[in-house]
């Protein structure tokens, strides 16, 4: 019993020590892993006349004169709420096994909804899978992975046996800082610009 409670130890205190590019290439495996089960999971799913008939409707309404206007708020919480997840996963310790689990689960449901537009409306499905998506791909999945890297040490050095302590939160909010910033720039072209390129691509995928 003895044993393996210095060899658990020994584990905990291995993984503790992780550098940042370790720590990096786990999280990017795990969201890569997630992204490529998204896309085997719409693959293998059926034809369904119920999701076509509502995502024509749903594009049909984003295509005409005005399309759809997301609210400040949604905007807001679609894209901080991941990041945010991983900022407090990393306040446990277990978020050593909550983010890269949550990294799985962003990559899934991204590459699931694109790549159901692609099967249901091919090419012009991955045009608006882009125009739909391409906000959250530029800004704010790189911003998940800065946080959820940050997140992840932090779990890791809460792991009992973890030679390292935490980062103070001064540093912290310093090093997080410019994603706060990045966010705010997502959600202005979020509300401003990405409503009207949404719209033409739809009117135009209506049109094909």
């Amino acid at each position: 019993m003895g044993v393996a409670v210095r060899r658990t130890g020994k584990r905990i205190g291995s993984a503790a020590s992780w550098d940042g590019v370790t720590r990096l290439a786990i999280l990017a495996v795990c969201f890569g892993l997630g992204a490529l089960g998204g896309f085997l999971f719409s693959a293998l799913g059926g034809e369904s006349d119920e999701l076509l008939d509502y995502l024509q409707g749903y594009f049909q309404a984003a295509g005409q004169d005005g399309g759809l206007e997301p609210s400040l708020p949604s905007t807001v919480w679609d894209l901080a709420r991941w990041p945010l997840a991983a900022f407090l996963l990393g306040l446990v310790p277990l978020g050593a096994v909550g983010v890269p689990l949550l990294m799985g689960g962003r990559g899934f449901l991204l590459a699931f909804a694109a790549a159901t537009f692609a099967r249901l409306f091919h090419l012009p499905g991955v045009a608006a899978a882009l125009a739909a998506f391409g906000m959250t791909l530029l800004i704010a999945v790189p911003v998940l992975f800065v946080v959820a890297a940050d997140a992840f040490r932090q779990s890791l050095s809460r792991l009992p046996g973890a030679a390292s302590a935490p980062i103070h939160w001064t540093e912290r909010a310093r090093a997080l800082a410019p994603c706060a910033g990045l966010l705010v720039l997502a959600t202005a072209l979020q509300q401003t610009v990405m409503p009207a390129l949404f719209s033409a691509v739809c009117a135009r995928l209506l049109n094909l």
